[in-house]
C-alpha cells in the first residue's frame, strides 16, 4: 500500500467521533450500577454461599477460609495458597459476574475464568447460577 494512502486513512480514522464517545457518562453510570448490583449479590448471596461452603467442608475435614475483601468474594484452600475460587465483577459492558478457579498441580497452576449467569442481568444471579460454577471446581479442587 502506499505510504500516503495509509497516512490519510489513519488520519481519517483518528478524526472519526469515536463510537459511544458520547456515552462516557452512560457508561460510568452504568459500572456504578454494576457496581451497586454485584455488591448486593456478593453480600446477599455470594459471600453467605461460600461461607456455608467452608462450614461444611471443615465439618468434613477440609481446611479453607473464605475472605471478602471490598469487591470480591474467596474461598481458599489451606493446601495450596494457589487453591481457591472465587467470584469479581468486570464493568467491561455488558458487565458480568466472573467466577474464578485455581488449582495448583504437578506440572504447575490452572486458572480458569468463566461467566456466571451467562446472559443474565447481574441482579438476576441466583444462588443456583454461583453453584453451577462453585460446585465443579470445588472437585476439581478436592478430588
Amino acid at each position: 500500500m502506499d505510504v500516503a494512502e495509509l497516512r490519510k486513512r489513519i488520519l481519517r480514522e483518528l478524526d472519526r467521533p469515536a463510537v459511544g464517545a458520547s456515552a462516557g457518562g452512560d457508561r460510568r453510570a452504568s459500572a456504578d450500577s454494576a457496581r451497586t448490583a454485584f455488591n448486593r449479590l456478593l453480600n446477599g448471596t455470594i459471600a453467605p454461599l461460600l461461607i456455608q461452603t467452608a462450614s461444611i467442608l471443615k465439618a468434613e475435614g477440609e481446611l479453607c477460609q473464605v475472605h471478602t475483601p471490598s469487591d470480591t468474594a474467596r474461598i481458599a484452600f489451606d493446601s495450596s495458597h494457589e487453591d481457591f475460587i472465587e467470584f469479581m465483577l468486570d464493568t467491561t459492558p455488558p458487565a458480568h459476574v466472573i467466577g474464578r478457579g485455581s488449582l495448583r498441580r504437578k506440572g504447575g497452576t490452572m486458572v480458569e475464568d468463566r461467566i456466571v449467569g451467562v446472559g443474565k442481568a447481574i441482579e438476576d444471579i441466583t444462588d443456583e447460577d454461583v453453584l453451577a460454577f462453585l460446585l465443579p471446581e470445588l472437585r476439581k479442587i478436592l478430588k
